[in-house]
């Protein structure tokens, strides 16, 4: 009877923490919606309104991480075409489907972690996965990046389908969900390509022909739409890649190397490993050398051959993923580094199981400790975080801001035409053009033209890093015309109106 009441506690936490953390935008239809949102739903619209297939995705970095002509696969486009179709074009559509990725995630985590760790494991993995942090980030806003995760678990599960029979259709699903990745984040993709490519020839000792057919036809599928889309364009892609690791100064080259791998890149990891946790007290090394000392001990007393080994091929990621960024000139974003997360999260859950299968009391005291802190800090964070941001209108950054500046302005307008053009410091003004052809055309039945004559609408969006720079945008490209007025919308949002010569 204890021993239910316990699992149903259990259950119940999990449930709790699972939705409340994700749902608040859901909840309050108020989100994220900035230039990459923005710039994805036109490409979306284009899909479905103009039947425009593409073969690539967003450029790598937006275009701002020093590498030119690389993109990310289409498929993130064509999974927010189908929110697109099924929500009217509706935004939140896309806020909806990431929040069911997320809870799909969960119980991934653990349907995988039961078939791999038992029951107890399962539960405990699910449990790590659903107060991450970064992982319930993922499901609050779409990005392109966000959707790998579930993939990522995906990879896990083949991986060790392999491990245990080698069998040739799971080969070739772990390297072909490896790299399908890439249609949303391509630093994901690449190191557990490598990884797995260089656990199949180590570590399962492939010997069959067939087998490696397996593998690298599975690599080489995954990677379609660039391959096609490469061998249309004269392979930019490859020649970018090559001029930006080849092409560059030389002086001190190797010392400013050093120096950025060891505090940017090493940084990154770090923050990586302790940003998978709920946020406590403890210091990240000592979460480390406990997770990496026990989840060491249980390996070498470990009795399933398949499980040894598979834990092999998550320790081999992290290594693999800090030489693959080496060369990077760039920072090492966190959403590179979303397979770490559920590497330690998976060496965590599998420490805990088998230190309460084992018995082993002094690790499982400590486990039990670190248990609970993260479930009252998980618990205290949802609660205080979703009556917070449930009511947050959020400025400029979110949709209702940029929705009632729109409103704003076509109800000042009234009825008649107008003319806008929009400040913005990313400079593309992709979420205003997004939100005017789906929300502006079809509640008020015309568009603003972008021409500096007659009545013209100056929508800004200030940029928060520098305040003032709007200032020169009017003081030089927008020059000519009577100010009207000028009003400061409750985002923030400034909107001027001004009469020109016509």
């Amino acid at each position: 009877m204890i021993k239910r009441i316990i699992q149903g506690i259990f259950i119940l936490l999990l449930l709790y923490l699972s939705f409340f953390p994700r749902a608040t935008e859901v909840i309050a239809q108020n989100y994220i919606f900035g230039f990459d949102q923005g710039r994805d739903y036109l490409a979306a619209r284009s899909i479905i309104e103009d039947h425009k297939f593409t073969l690539i995705g967003s450029e790598w970095g937006a275009g701002s991480a020093g590498l030119t002509g690389l993109f990310h696969g289409p498929g993130y486009f064509y999974l927010l075409s189908i929110a697109y179709l099924l929500f009217d074009g509706n935004p939140y559509g896309g806020v909806v489907f990431m929040l069911l990725l997320g809870l799909i995630s969960i119980v991934m985590a653990y349907v995988i972690g039961k078939k791999i760790l038992g029951s107890l494991g399962g539960y405990f993995f699910a449990f790590l996965i659903a107060i991450s942090p970064p992982l319930i980030a993922q499901s609050r806003f779409f990005w392109n990046s966000y959707p790998s995760t579930p993939l990522i678990l995906g990879v896990f599960y083949f991986v060790y389908r392999s491990t245990l029979g080698r069998k040739n259709i799971d080969i070739f699903l772990s390297s072909f969900l490896s790299g399908f990745i890439y249609n949303f984040q391509t630093g994901i993709a690449v190191p557990l390509i490598l990884t797995y490519i260089i656990y199949a020839v180590l570590f399962l000792r492939l010997r069959k022909f067939i087998q490696y057919v397996s593998l690298f036809s599975g690599v080489f599928l995954s990677f379609l739409p660039l391959i096609f889309f490469e061998l249309r364009h004269n392979f930019q892609g490859a020649r970018g890649l090559i001029s930006y690791l080849f092409v560059h100064e030389k002086t001190e080259i190797t010392l400013l190397f050093l120096q950025r791998m060891m505090s940017d890149h090493l940084g990154s990891f770090i923050y990586n490993f302790s940003d998978s946790f709920p946020k406590t007290n403890i210091p990240w090394w000592i979460l480390l050398i406990t997770v990496f000392i026990s989840s060491l001990y249980f390996w070498y007393k470990e009795k399933n051959g398949a499980l040894r080994i598979f834990l092999l091929y998550l320790l081999t990621i992290p290594f693999v993923a800090f030489l693959v960024f080496s060369p990077l000139r760039n920072s090492v974003y966190p959403y590179y580094l979303y397979s770490l997360t559920l590497v330690y999260l998976f060496f965590f859950s599998y420490s805990f199981s088998h230190a309460v299968l084992k018995r082993s009391p002094f690790v499982l005291a400590v486990y039990v400790i670190l248990f609970v802190w993260f479930s009252l800090v998980a618990v205290v964070s949802a609660s205080t975080t979703y009556s917070a941001d449930v009511r947050d209108y959020g400025g400029d950054a979110k949709f209702k801001g940029k929705l009632d500046a729109i409103t704003f302005i076509y109800t000042d307008a009234g009825g008649k035409n107008f003319n806008l053009l929009v400040f913005s410091p990313p400079v593309y003004t992709y979420p205003y053009d997004y939100l005017l052809q789906w929300y502006g055309k079809k509640k008020f039945g015309y568009l603003p033209g972008a021409e500096k004559e007659g009545v013209v609408y100056l929508l800004i969006e200030k940029d928060h890093s520098k305040p003032w720079s709007y200032k020169g945008w009017l003081e030089t490209v927008i020059v000519e015309g009577k100010v009207e007025k000028t009003s400061v919308l409750p985002s923030g949002l400034i909107v001027q109106k001004r009469v020109f010569p016509q």
